[in-house]
């Protein structure tokens, strides 16, 4: 049996890995009690596959795992002890059947909500900034991977900026972005382009609302 689980990770974690978050899924489901199918070898490790990780300090409302299980277990028996066992702060959203589903690995989006500060500027300067980035076509940053720089033009992988709402030098924005293992955007990539126009904004939260496989025009969600 194979199940897909949407998992929170609230601000009580927001600052662990992703490898501390599944270190805590798999102690939660040993004292569970739950028959996880483990690898064979001399290293045995539960059969649990995740979406990429994201940035330390984001909150998430959308990290998925598949994980197997030796026997046909009741998705309500895994949703109530799951949530029992789970350490504050992680939470089990959601759990369904992941047979037939498109696997983790081809999520090629994220939509992120980012909390900003403006610092003093002005409304019309974050809509003119915004409005630079979208319409640019080469945005260069230096990704670090395993120990390793690397420039990467990522204006291909900004899809869309809103301002969502407002309240005096507080903006909460709308970001679409490119995830997954071939090519990802962070929103922090996406705040340190603005600064080149908007040198005083500075980021107070951001939360991965969701992931999803955008194929020909179509969203498909992972659950």
């Amino acid at each position: 049996m194979k199940l897909r689980m949407r998992i929170r990770k609230g601000r009580e974690v927001k600052f662990i890995s992703q490898l501390d978050m599944m270190r805590a899924l798999e102690r939660a489901m040993r004292r569970a009690r739950l028959p996880v199918k483990f690898t064979e070898g001399f290293n045995p490790r539960p059969k649990m596959s995740f979406t990429p990780a994201i940035p330390v300090g984001i909150t998430s409302d959308a990290e998925y795992v598949d994980v197997e299980f030796t026997r046909e277990l009741a998705l309500e028996e895994i949703y109530d002890s799951l949530n029992s066992t789970l350490p504050p702060g992680i939470a089990l959203l959601k759990v369904g059947d992941a047979e037939g589903k498109l696997p983790l690995s081809s999520v090629n989006r994220a939509l992120y909500t980012v909390v900003v500060g403006l610092g003093g500027a002005s409304r019309e300067a974050l809509e003119e900034a915004i409005g630079k980035i979208l319409s640019s076509t080469e945005i260069k940053m230096v990704k670090k991977s395993k120990g390793k720089e690397k420039e990467v033009n990522i204006a291909s992988g900004i899809y869309g900026i809103k301002i969502n709402t407002a309240e005096n030098d507080r903006f909460t924005l709308k970001m679409e972005l490119a995830a997954g293992q071939d090519a990802s955007v962070t929103p922090f990539m996406v705040v340190d382009a603005l600064r080149e126009y908007l040198p005083s904004l500075n980021v107070l939260g951001v939360n991965k609302d969701e992931l999803f496989v955008f194929d020909r025009g179509r969203k498909i969600l992972p659950l």
